[in-house]
């Protein structure tokens, strides 16, 4: 009985006990995980179909319009969308289970690699520097971009593996720290100085499936994502921009309360209000400060 990996730029076969059908198994030439079905030669009537298709497309000669940076990262989620999707059964079948890390890992592995498109020598486990241990750091172009701290499929994510990737990270001037359990990912943007600061930019999780807005995260952090220059940290910026305290910051600064007063004394016609009165008001009776 045979079984193939479905990896179509791979197709390895493999040869299976029916016992093991069903099972997970990972592939040995490109390490994909999958579940073992078992394979079949199709027929040699469906191969002619294929072939008199291919016959029958019309060739052309018209050049391809280059494509906007827009349309490429269109096709680039639509393909994380296709792969979470193959991925899916097997991640929840091995959260139901509560599989062990080691398990866990041959899922990441596998989502990194199909998910987030990192080739296999972009990928270094279990590094040390000065005493300290990353369990992932992912490479572009032969440079650290991410720290990867992973725990075993369901387990919580906390302030613990934040201190051990950021403690890495500060040794090897990387500022991205991701954290995953395989079904829970948590991108942070890490500032090192008097102390070590972390911010939380974005979460997935794909217990309730994946949504356009976790897509697009998903590519920001995948290989092709890391390569186009400042674009995770562009999106770090406008997060940090909307934030509440620096949009209420910047509500309570003079030139906007004085702005505020002006109007106000338009619309009501009362002019002995002072900044301090407007905004002691808007801090305990809008942003409920006091």
């Amino acid at each position: 009985m045979r079984t193939v990996c479905p990896n179509l730029e791979c197709g390895q076969f493999y040869r299976i006990k029916p016992e093991r059908i069903g099972s997970v198994a990972r592939c040995k030439k490109c390490s994909t995980v999958f579940r073992a079905v078992e394979y079949i030669e199709p027929g040699e009537q469906g191969v002619n179909e294929i072939q008199d298709e291919q016959q029958e497309k019309p060739e052309t000669d018209v050049k391809k319009k280059r494509k906007t940076l827009k349309e490429v990262m269109e096709e680039k989620k639509e393909k994380i969308v296709n792969e979470v999707d193959r991925i899916m059964p097997i991640l929840m079948d091995s959260f139901d289970k509560k599989e062990n890390e080691s398990d866990t890992r041959l899922i990441i592995n596998a989502m990194l690699q199909h998910i987030l498109g990192y080739d296999i020598s972009d990928i270094k486990t279990e590094l040390k520097i000065k005493g300290k241990k990353a369990d992932y750091v992912l490479n572009v172009k032969d440079k650290g971009v991410i720290i990867i701290e992973a725990k075993r499929i369901g387990m919580n994510l906390g302030e613990r593996q934040i201190f051990q990737a950021s403690s890495y990270g500060m040794h090897a001037g990387i500022k991205w720290i991701l954290l995953t359990n395989a079904v829970v990912w948590e991108l942070y943007r890490i500032s090192y100085g008097e102390k070590i600061e972390s911010t939380l930019v974005f979460t997935i999780d794909l217990l309730d499936g994946l949504d356009n807005e976790e897509a697009e995260c998903f590519y920001l952090i995948s290989k092709y994502g890391m390569s186009r220059k400042n674009l995770l940290e562009d999106q770090w910026k406008k997060i940090q921009s909307l934030s509440n305290e620096n949009i209420t910051d910047a509500i309570l600064s003079d030139g906007v309360i004085s702005k505020i007063r002006t109007v106000l004394t338009k619309q009501t016609g009362y002019k002995k209000i002072t900044n301090d009165e407007l905004r002691q008001t808007i801090e305990e009776n809008i942003f409920e400060l006091s």
